[in-house]
């Protein structure tokens, strides 16, 4: 049974692949550690236009970094997001994009 971080991070992991954020290498979940705290971090990207990462570090506190070439946002950038639904919203309203 997944811990609720993990969770979380599979949901956003399966958000990026269904929004097409997996083009070079993929969507890739791991355990990381930093500075003592350990998190779960995914990594997303769009073949010359995106690469991202989103790190889970607790239910209510989630990051997510991101270098683009999308032109209404800023070329380095990231935010901490209190919830999953949050972080999910921002995700599809910044990156995914028909």
């Amino acid at each position: 049974m997944p811990s609720e971080r993990e969770q979380i991070a599979d949901n956003l992991a399966d958000t990026c692949t269904f929004g097409g954020l997996n083009d070079s290498y993929g969507v890739l979940k791991s355990k990381q550690e930093k500075n003592g705290k350990k998190f779960w971090s995914i990594t997303f990207c769009k073949a010359r236009i995106l690469d991202g990462t989103i790190d889970v570090y607790s239910p209510n506190f989630i990051r997510i970094a991101w270098e683009t070439a999308i032109r209404d946002l800023p070329h380095r950038g990231s935010e901490v997001f209190k919830s999953e639904g949050d972080a999910k919203s921002f995700i599809q309203r910044s990156f995914i994009r028909s």
